[in-house]
């Protein structure tokens, strides 16, 4: 069984070593990013999290979630949805 944990973040830099270690154990990490303008996604990349992004104009969380969820392996069975 496969585990994916995922978050949508934007301006999470302070907390995004903290949100990655929570969740170290799961076979996928994602962090899809929204637009930071911060070290959010340099610093998730560096530490082995799976980063992509895309902006929603104007702001659906519903399209953030199901974008994010599209990025996702086709051999997960788990998906579990965290904040960072």
């Amino acid at each position: 069984m496969k585990i994916a944990v995922y978050t949508i973040a934007k301006n999470e830099e302070q907390f995004v070593k903290r949100w990655a270690d929570s969740c170290k154990e799961a076979d996928y990490r994602l962090i899809l990013d929204t637009g930071s303008t911060d070290e959010t996604t340099a610093i998730a990349w560096d530490i082995g999290v799976t980063t992509h992004h895309k902006e929603f104009t104007p702001w659906r969380f519903d399209h953030a979630r199901n974008h994010a969820l599209s990025l996702l392996p086709e051999d997960i069975d788990i998906c579990i949805a965290s904040s960072a």
